[in-house]
């Protein structure tokens, strides 16, 4: 049984490698430009995320300050409040 010999033209192995060097050509670029953006979205928030919490501080330093009281009398001052253990 003689068996064919089927080889296909050398054209169309070199339009099928142009084809695949200019597809990766042209998504190493958009790849990049991906990549660059979503760092530059992760810094971003990362320094959005910073000064949030230094408002936080800031609000709670002042709640703090709002919150405490000078004593008014001796009764007032916690230091009063303890219990004396006997000698």
């Amino acid at each position: 049984m003689d068996v064919a010999n089927f080889r296909k033209p050398v054209a169309e192995d070199i339009v099928g490698w142009i084809a695949a060097c200019v597809l990766v050509a042209l998504m190493l670029p958009l790849g990049a430009m991906l990549y660059l953006d979503i760092l530059d979205a992760k810094h971003e928030t990362k320094r959005a995320l910073e000064k949030l919490e230094k408002i936080e501080q800031r609000i709670e330093r002042r709640q703090r300050e709002k919150d405490r009281k000078e004593p008014d009398a001796i009764g007032d001052n916690p230091v009063f409040d303890r219990v004396r253990r006997p000698f």
